[in-house]
């Protein structure tokens, strides 16, 4: 009887153990799981301060706090958050297995993420922004969140290409507002109201297999950009819509593609007159070895340039000039800085490939 009693008393204890641990479990949330429930959400721990070994800078020019995630909107693959009119320094590797591939980083603001769990939509999502990676070869990369993003007024923009549609803003090398993922339809992009409304321009980015890298292009009759303003949404009134033309026949790349090779033992700026220019990474200091930068020939097939230097860092002087050179729209172009005051040189290479428009982007599923 005793016996019976004092088994009784251990299965008691550990149904109750179990009880607890399940409980403990069902409360809490971690990053590697695939989904949370509000509750879960509301005390996730999610990582604020600068990773010492991160390679991406984001830079939130909104006021507030945000989640960030390296592919779809799914608890595995959030890699912290970033305070509102911060920086942070990421190391995303752990959360994409590919050693190099192209990602689309997606930001959702904080209370969002809190009230909503992993229980998120493409509305949710205020910003979106291709990182293209290497972990054998890594290279800063930085993305700027817009000031003018996550405001009240709203406006629906459709992606029905292949490629990730970038849209920017001023101009075709503008600043990215934000970046919709192949196929992504009836996104709607929140801004701040501008009564002035804003100039949109549509860039395709696809996997150019000819050189290995990512390559931009867009629509001919949408090479002066469209303008809109976006609207606040209210009952029985028409959120304003832009579908941009993706048909292979109308597109064309406005730029030629640079791969600047800094050969020297100093980091470095591309200059275009007095301008510093901002390479495919976000960045615009060229460490030694290789950048991308895109050169806007300004609608023109062929355009000759002669105001592009690089500067060393050694005074006005020493500035070293890149030789004037007439390069075509959609080329690659190579162009080396090299060691001891010898003069720059420019190679045209291959012509980017345009047989097929597609990227294909990790951490979709």
């Amino acid at each position: 009887m005793k016996k019976r009693t004092v088994f009784g008393l251990i299965a008691v204890f550990a149904a109750v153990i179990g009880l607890v641990s399940c409980v403990a479990t069902s409360s809490s949330v971690t990053t590697g799981a695939d989904s949370s429930t509000p509750q879960q959400a509301a005390k996730a721990d999610v990582k604020w301060d600068d990773d010492s070994a991160g390679y991406l800078t984001v830079n939130n020019n909104v006021s507030d706090p945000l989640i960030l995630f390296a592919g779809t909107i799914n608890n595995r693959n959030i890699i912290g958050g970033v305070r509102g009119g911060s920086s942070r320094r990421i190391d995303f590797f752990e959360t994409v297995a590919d050693s190099s591939g192209t990602f689309l980083l997606r930001a959702v603001k904080e209370t969002a993420y809190r009230s909503k769990g992993s229980d998120l939509s493409s509305d949710d999502v205020i910003f979106a922004g291709i990182v293209a990676y290497n972990k054998d070869a890594p290279r800063a990369i930085q993305l700027d969140i817009n000031k003018a993003l996550g405001g009240d007024a709203c406006i629906i923009i459709q992606n029905d290409s292949s490629m990730a549609l970038q849209i920017r803003v001023d101009r075709p090398d503008g600043p990215t507002l934000t970046t919709l993922a192949p196929l992504e339809r009836n996104k709607r992009v929140y801004m701040d109201f501008n009564p002035d409304g804003y100039f949109f321009f549509p860039v395709y980015q696809y996997y150019d297999r000819s050189s290995m890298g990512v390559r931009s292009v867009t629509a001919k009759s949408l090479a002066d950009g469209i303008p809109m303003m976006p609207d606040i949404p209210r009952p029985g009134k028409d959120i304003p819509v832009i579908n941009f033309d993706a048909s292979p026949a109308g597109l064309f790349s406005p730029f030629a593609t640079l791969l600047v090779t800094n050969e020297t033992t100093r980091g470095g700026y591309l200059l275009e007159g007095s301008s510093r220019k901002t390479n495919q990474n976000g960045t615009t200091m060229v460490n030694p070895g290789t950048d991308t930068f895109e050169l806007n020939l300004q609608k023109q097939e062929r355009l000759t340039f002669g105001s592009l230097s690089f500067d060393l860092n050694l005074g006005q002087a020493n500035v070293v000039p890149i030789p004037e050179y007439e390069y075509q729209a959609g080329y690659n172009y190579q162009i080396r800085i090299r060691q001891g005051g010898q003069p720059a040189t420019i190679e045209q290479l291959n012509k980017s490939d345009t047989d097929e428009f597609v990227i294909q982007l990790v951490n979709e599923q």
